[in-house]
């Protein structure tokens, strides 16, 4: 990956800032921020087009927005100011972090319009049609995506499909669109690139076929999952299984690739990944601000933000004994990681960790865990990779290999609450066989894959839209016992871990002193903490819809100007 980080930096260089004005509408269009005379050679335009997939562009969404969804699925816990809004669900339209995911994709959304409307017209006689059209099938593909993360998390929005004219004509007041519509044009964007982009490319970053097939499996089996508006399910089933199966045939066995170091820079675009936000250490935005933001103290890492951040009690529960994954999701007792603190031998995970004096160098948080998943300790841990600004240099995915074996195996159920097809079970169980756990499922329920999803993509922002497509199938009601009690864990977002009484020192490391209440004193108000189906679609954010209230009235449905 360090073959790429100085295009990318060059890029950036060139890109200045994507947030000169305040309204979402209007934030200028990258080229606008270069020089009319940098399209002289493919070289320049895959230099451009680098800068979809950094750190700097994806900042706002990645580092304060796509992880909030945990919290709100109920796999983390985290209780803090206005990001602990999100695990009581009581977040309005004011929260920072809404407006922030708004912002972030939508700056993504008009960077890829920049080199899709703006780019050719500048591009000089020394770019070829064929780079223009991989520039644009890029930036498609990716715009698709944003999109469809929009959609899902708010519903009907605006489609913002050329900056530059929105700005030019003054036309900077629009509409939400129907979600219907939104599909629609998400599909065109990534048929489009289907049809323009190589099956791979010698930047292995870089969106490929394979990357605008695994999205369009994703979208279509969303697509297939909406009882309401039309579609016809059956064909979009039959299409996101065979997209799925296209790409995974096309990379190799799952089997083969380390779960345990998939979060780490070795993994940087391994087979695994399909799309992700490249991260490098250069500061700030730069990197993934993961290691810091989730890293319990430091112990294991030179910055930390992490200390009450943990997996739920839902979520722990869900992981066998047997499963490998669970020591690379999160830490709890006794764990050991050589590649943390390797000063000092390694790092194992106590409750509690002491300093030779006695005093509390580590202390526990309330679910006796701290996450593991992104994190790789401090920068002599891990040759340097991590930075002294909130940045590392493992990247963060959006789409992996294991979601297309899940896609398959749920397209393939369709409509049915139950399966045991063949083929549905081999994908869920390869998954399961990579994780160590060798017992095959011989039929599959709804919620069971989804709770198999659940363990695989913990902390990684996907969970959330799993939820959205249960909802979808089988009710609102379905979905919020979920939220708020578990499916059967016995959970509930007001449990915590607290000592017994009469514990000492002598025993704070021993699980058994410890027990399950929901009793805090400074959640009163929320208790018992109960997520409601306003949870299912975010609210606009205020600062967007102050300066535009149009986005508060009714969708219509959106009709591209600009039909291929």
């Amino acid at each position: 990956m360090k073959s790429i980080y100085k295009p990318l930096v060059a890029a950036l260089a060139l890109m200045g800032s994507l947030t000169s004005c305040s309204d979402f509408l209007t934030v200028d269009p990258v080229d606008k921020l270069t020089q009319d005379n940098f399209y002289t050679s493919d070289d320049r335009v895959r230099l451009n087009t680098a800068t979809l997939y950094a750190s700097a562009t994806w900042d706002q969404f990645s580092h304060d927005f796509q992880w909030k969804f945990d919290m709100l699925s109920g796999d983390m816990f985290y209780t803090y100011s206005a990001e602990g809004q999100w695990y009581f669900g009581t977040y309005t339209s004011v929260n920072q972090y809404i407006n922030q995911g708004w912002e972030g994709l939508y700056n993504v959304i008009a960077f890829a319009n920049s080199i899709i409307h703006d780019m050719p017209g500048k591009c000089q006689s020394g770019v070829s049609e064929a780079a223009i059209l991989q520039a644009q099938a890029e930036a498609r593909c990716v715009r698709a995506y944003c999109y469809y993360l929009l959609t899902e998390a708010w519903t009907n929005v605006p489609v913002v499909e050329n900056n530059s004219e929105n700005i030019t004509s003054n036309n900077l007041q629009l509409p939400p669109a129907t979600q219907k519509s939104i599909y629609e044009f998400i599909l065109k964007d990534l048929n489009f690139a289907v049809e323009n982009l190589p099956m791979s490319d010698k930047d292995n970053f870089r969106a490929t076929r394979l990357t605008a097939l695994a999205i369009r499996a994703k979208v279509e089996l969303t697509m297939a999952s909406h009882t309401d508006m039309g579609f016809d399910r059956q064909a979009l089933y039959t299409a996101a299984a065979n997209d799925a199966k296209t790409v995974i045939d096309n990379k190799p066995a799952i089997t083969e690739i380390d779960y345990s170091t998939l979060f780490d820079v070795e993994a940087n675009n391994g087979p695994e990944s399909l799309l992700a936000i490249q991260c490098c250490v250069l500061g700030y935005s730069y990197g993934n601000g993961r290691n810091c933001a989730w890293s319990r103290s430091s112990v294991i890492a030179d910055q930390t933000w992490g200390a009450s951040k943990g997996p739920t009690i839902s979520l722990q529960s869900l992981y066998d004994d047997r499963d490998q994954r669970r020591q690379w999701v999160y830490m709890t007792l006794d764990d050991y990681y050589p590649n943390l603190n390797k000063a000092n031998g390694g790092y194992t995970y106590k409750f509690i960790n002491r300093g030779d004096d006695g005093s509390i160098v580590e202390d526990k948080n309330e679910m006796l865990a701290h996450i593991k998943k992104y994190v790789i300790g401090k920068s002599a841990d891990c040759d340097g990779n991590v930075g002294l600004n909130q940045d590392a240099a493992n990247n963060i995915y959006l789409l992996r290999l294991a979601d297309m074996y899940f896609v398959r195996a749920e397209a393939i159920m369709g409509t049915a609450d139950q399966t045991s097809d063949p083929v549905a079970l081999d994908m869920v169980n390869q998954v399961r066989h990579r994780a160590g756990l060798w017992t095959d499922l011989t039929s599959l329920t709804y919620e069971q894959l989804l709770q198999e999803r659940r363990v695989e993509f913990a902390f990684e922002g996907i969970n959330w839209f799993d939820i959205l497509r249960y909802r979808y199938r089988s009710g609102d009601q379905k979905a919020i016992d979920f939220l708020n009690s578990g499916w059967g864990t016995g959970y509930n977002r007001s449990a915590m871990y607290v000592q017994k009484e009469g514990t000492s020192t002598s025993n704070e490391n021993n699980r058994s002193q410890y027990t399950i209440a929901d009793n805090k004193a400074d959640w009163a108000q929320y208790d018992p903490i109960i997520i409601s189906t306003e949870a299912f679609r975010l609210p606009i954010p205020a600062a967007a819809s102050t300066t535009s209230p149009q986005l508060l009235g009714a969708p219509v449905d959106y009709v591209s100007p600009y039909e291929d």
